[in-house]
């Protein structure tokens, strides 16, 4: 960002509060930067287009989507449970709502919650040029010099950046993968908070008290940004770290934290950004340690997980330069020293990094401003708190890359900016940018469509992982087992099974998930045996139980299948499936009034169940309630049609 602009130009302000050149310039820039931006967002989501023949995946796709009896409804009931469920370990009723409106339109058609994914990610694309356009102009605003580039040289940064964001392969499971729409919408209203934010401080830095003349909390573009941050916060966690991005702008390049009296008004800015992050936060921790998911906070120290995070920033750095070996799912490491190379070296090259920004920061503060974004972007993700069995995810990079793209197109424009006035010199320096342009947007969509194309379907994606990835890689067996058992193959699935079991014995949702497949095969004993070590490993393995309950009931034994679904429902009062399980069971028995009671218990966890409604409507049309049956059978017409229940074992990831 020390880029000198070159010919001086005579500078107004505009509406906004940004520094501009004159009126006639202004329009010019205005056009270019709205073209650019729109070519570079259209040539990103045609590289996407071949998503739109992508199915889903047994990645969380099932849970969220297809299996998702909520989501098919857009009445208060569904509003109240998005705002309210942490089932999946997070608050994102944004991200839930925007399923229910692909279901509303498409049904179960993946097509169309791709082409919303495609959608929304041009459209953060065309975000991001309007972003960093927005930070230069509201730089030179603010430090009332020309050591920021001009409209042009801008444009050219603003626009490498954006091609980069948006064609990049790591950015590939952002997009296609439907379980990370939160990924997508957060990113949309925290570039549209930082936007916000920007057009607040260029508009109020003209006013003489240097703060909006209606005050900060008056102040339309102030309201915005807390607006979408907000509406960011309801998308995914990621978007904490907003209120941290917007004092690294303060401090560079802004400059608003010059002395403790500047700084007072930009603090005060950033207090109920900070108390909205916290709340979420200390939310989120609660939600996956509910759902077990912090597992591995407890097994491993921390010391480990420092290293893990430190190998995860540099390998992503790394992949932005070498899009190579990109993996859907990256298994957390088992033997992790500070003496091997794999992760003592990325330890002294974090180190390395952060004492080079600090110690340049008064000759080239761009460094440590970028280095420290990444990171603080990145930290909600890197496993200090750790999160599921993955050591780092390629849908971790989609908001932090901005810096390191940003500072790719700074580098870009320090090869110089074409002057426009026709010279042979001119004209072939512009030459040699359109041709970077042309040369990075083939190799970047090329690399794009193949990754694309790794997501095709849960066979596909898993074949991958197992054929790409690590050795060690029980989870990724555990899931390409459930495609083989989803798809009848019963003898796979059992092998794939026994892999994850192999390698990780001490987990006993891999052997949960052979029983299952077992039972399916008819080798109920086998799938006994499973199950009962499974309870041995966990007394309170909530699918054990309910499953052993289904085997007992098959070997006709109904009085333990009763004992076991008991005792399911003991150790998870909160869960459907096993009251719906003796619910069922109790009316194959003939105990209508229990079973009602059970079905009843289900539809107060999820009142949008239609099929619970038809199994104690009929129900109550066996004992002669016929009013009660009428109302159970037009509840579930209203909700839309039966569904099979939720697959066992499965895991949420974030």
């Amino acid at each position: 960002m020390s880029v000198k602009s070159g010919r001086k130009r005579h500078r107004t302000s505009d509406a906004a509060g940004y520094s501009t050149p004159d009126r006639e310039n202004n329009g010019k820039r205005q056009v270019h930067w709205a073209v650019i931006a729109g070519i570079i967002a259209l040539i990103t989501l045609v590289v996407y287009l071949p998503a739109l023949r992508n199915d889903f995946v047994s990645l969380d796709d099932y849970g969220y989507i297809t299996d998702n009896l909520n989501i098919r409804s857009l009445k208060p009931e569904f509003f109240a449970w998005a705002f309210t469920n942490l089932s999946a370990g997070f608050w994102h009723p944004l991200t839930w709502i925007s399923y229910a409106i692909d279901y509303s339109v498409w049904g179960l058609n993946p097509f169309g919650y791709h082409l919303t994914a495609i959608l929304i990610h041009a459209l953060n694309t065309f975000l991001v040029v309007r972003l960093i356009l927005g930070l230069f102009d509201t730089a030179r605003l603010m430090n009332k010099q020309s050591s920021f580039p001009d409209s042009q040289g801008a444009l050219i940064a603003a626009g490498t950046t954006a091609l980069l964001f948006g064609l990049h392969p790591l950015h590939v499971e952002s997009v296609v993968w439907v379980s990370e729409r939160k990924d997508l919408l957060c990113a949309l209203f925290y570039l549209l908070s930082l936007i916000s934010y920007l057009h607040y401080v260029g508009r109020s830095s003209q006013h003489p008290s240097g703060t909006s003349p209606g005050g900060i909390f008056l102040d339309t573009s102030f309201a915005a940004s807390l607006a979408f941050f907000v509406l960011a916060l309801a998308s995914k966690t990621m978007a904490v770290s907003i209120p941290v991005v917007m004092l690294i702008l303060d401090l560079y390049p802004l400059r608003r934290l010059q002395s403790l009296k500047k700084s007072l008004t930009p603090l005060l800015e950033k207090i109920p950004f900070i108390a909205a992050s916290l709340i979420i936060a200390i939310a989120s921790i609660v939600a996956q340690k509910s759902i077990g998911a912090l597992a591995l906070t407890d097994l491993k120290p921390f010391s480990i997980r420092i290293l893990v995070a430190c190998k995860a920033v540099m390998i992503y750095l790394w992949k932005m330069v070498m899009p190579l070996h990109l993996i859907p799912f990256y298994p957390y490491p088992d033997n992790v020293s500070i003496l091997s190379l794999e992760f003592g070296l990325p330890l002294l090259l974090c180190i390395g990094l952060t004492a080079c920004a600090l110690l340049t920061v008064r000759k080239t503060p761009v460094w440590l401003a970028s280095w420290g974004t990444y990171l603080i972007i990145l930290l909600p993700t890197l496993g200090f708190v750790q999160v599921g069995v993955h050591s780092m995810a390629d849908r971790f990079t989609y908001l932090p890359s901005l810096a390191p793209f940003l500072l790719t197109g700074i580098a870009v424009l320090k090869m110089g900016v074409p002057t426009g006035d026709g010279t042979p010199a001119s004209q072939w320096h512009g030459l040699r940018l359109l041709a970077l342009f042309v040369a990075v947007t083939c190799a970047l969509s090329f690399a794009t469509v193949k990754q694309i194309a790794v997501w095709k379907n849960s066979l596909i994606l898993w074949n991958y992982v197992i054929e790409n990835g690590a050795t060690y890689n029980p989870m990724a067996f555990n899931s390409r087992g459930h495609v083989f058992k989803d798809m009848g193959n019963f003898d796979a699935a059992i092998a794939d099974y026994t892999v994850a079991s192999e390698q990780e014995p001490a987990r006993v949702e891999y052997l949960v998930s052979r029983a299952v497949a077992y039972a399916e095969k008819g080798q109920l004993e086998q799938s006994l045996a499973d199950l009962n070590r499974a309870i041995e490993l966990n007394p309170s393995e909530y699918m054990a139980f309910n499953n052993r309950a289904n085997v007992w009931y098959r070997k006709g034994d109904s009085d333990r299948a009763m004992a076991d679904l008991n005792r399911a429902i003991s150790f998870k009062p909160s869960e459907q499936l096993a009251y719906f399980n003796r619910a069922t069971l109790r009316a194959i028995k003939g105990d209508s009034e229990q079973a009602i009671e059970d079905y009843s218990r289900v539809l107060a966890l999820n009142p949008l169940r239609a099929d619970v409604y038809i199994e104690r409507g009929d129900l109550y049309m066996k004992r002669g309630a016929m009013d009660l049956a009428a109302r159970d059978y037009i509840r579930a017409g209203t909700l839309g049609d039966r569904s099979r229940m939720p697959r066992s074992g499965e895991r949420h990831s974030p």
